[in-house]
């Protein structure tokens, strides 16, 4: 995979604050350099067992960091607001909303029962219909469908049906649920791919730690076969040789939040010479 000047436009759609780091930054970075245009929607504000609105808006702010080192300013980030309820599908709250079919029932956080983004950025919902938007099915599916609308991207990356994070895996087949009204309604029909993070090995052994290239997570094989994956060769400037100086690197370190102890090794695991994607269509 080559990302250059006639690639045409990119929109990554990712759950939480760092995933777009994890997965895409070489995609971001090399968009960047191309001169292409490339949006980073966030579905959620990684507010997970947070009382109030403070470590969702700071984990904002990580990722708008994050996203300037790579090159990208804050208006190329659209913020959705909703909710992080835990990592485990019958905890998730993106699964949740996928699985409910009561279009208006709400699922309320530990913080919130309805959007929020920034003082200096608002989230989507609220910028679009002048208010805030219920953690229900219908706002968030009627949301991400007008954000896609509006891009118009050639190319949309996400995470991957076989992630074992919740949120994850609803996320993908919300973006196919929407892509496919659009295509009916519009015949907008991008490229999709998707990325993984949490794989069926387990984040204590995906990725190996300290190698320059992806191995194939032990169980994987039957569902993203690993000869068919699409590799992005990293730019120098994002080469694990870099050490403190790659650019991968330095936008991690701007995730202050999601870098706890417990989690450093296998975050920093995903700076490699290349990410690693499959065309779902």
């Amino acid at each position: 995979m080559k990302i250059q000047k006639d690639f045409g436009n990119i929109v990554i759609v990712v759950p939480h604050e760092d995933d777009e780091i994890l997965m895409s930054a070489g995609v971001i970075r090399e968009a960047v350099k191309a001169g292409i245009s490339c949006t980073v929607v966030m579905a959620t504000n990684g507010d997970y067992e947070c009382s109030d609105y403070e470590k969702g808006q700071n984990r904002l702010r990580e990722s708008i960091a994050g996203l300037q080192v790579l090159g990208l300013s804050k208006e190329h980030l659209e913020i959705m607001g909703y909710a992080d309820t835990g990592m485990p599908r019958e905890d998730s709250f993106l699964t949740h909303l996928y699985e409910e079919r009561e279009e208006e029932k709400c699922y309320p956080s530990s913080c919130a029962q309805e959007t929020y983004g920034l003082v200096e950025k608002e989230e989507f919902h609220k910028k679009k219909w002048g208010k805030h938007g219920a953690y229900c099915r219908r706002a968030f599916r009627e949301d991400l469908k007008e954000i896609l609308r509006d891009k118009k991207a050639e190319h949309i990356f996400t995470t991957s049906p076989y992630d074992t994070h919740g949120d994850h895996e609803a996320l993908y087949r919300f973006v196919c649920e929407v892509l496919d009204e659009l295509k009916k309604e519009e015949g907008y029909e991008p490229n999709l791919y998707c990325g993984l993070i949490h794989s069926c090995a387990g984040d204590e052994v995906w990725p190996l730690r300290d190698t320059k290239k992806f191995t194939c997570p032990k169980g994987l094989e039957k569902q993203h076969p690993w000869e068919e994956r699409r590799i992005l060769e990293l730019p120098e400037e994002m080469r694990q040789e870099k050490g403190t100086e790659n650019l991968k690197y330095q936008a991690l370190l701007q995730h202050e939040t999601a870098l706890e102890p417990d989690a450093y090794e296998f975050l920093m695991a995903f700076i490699k010479d290349e990410e690693v994607f499959w065309k779902m269509r």
